[in-house]
């Protein structure tokens, strides 16, 4: 039972961890796009190029909060799976 329980705890953890590296990713994509849209660039003729349409720039920040969320909704797991252990080491002891 224990080591079920253990082993649940573990799984949770490691999904938890990849859900926050997938949150920070999608973060870090949607922040070069709004970067770029943010800066215009200028061509060889000395023309600034016109950004991209205001649906990219929302569609970003959208992602931008989709990943703040998928970070926070993972380290709540981790939170709770830290409890799982911590109360598994404490009715072993």
């Amino acid at each position: 039972m224990i080591t079920d329980s253990t082993t649940v705890s573990f799984n949770a953890w490691t999904a938890s961890r990849m859900g926050i590296q997938v949150g920070t990713n999608l973060m870090d994509q949607s922040a070069q796009t709004i970067a770029h849209q943010s800066v215009a660039t200028t061509e060889s003729s000395g023309n600034a190029s016109l950004p991209a349409s205001d649906s990219d720039l929302t569609d970003a920040m959208v992602q931008q909060a989709v990943g703040l969320y998928q970070v926070k909704a993972s380290v709540k797991g981790i939170e709770i799976a830290n409890k799982a252990l911590e109360s598994l080491f404490k009715i072993t002891a």
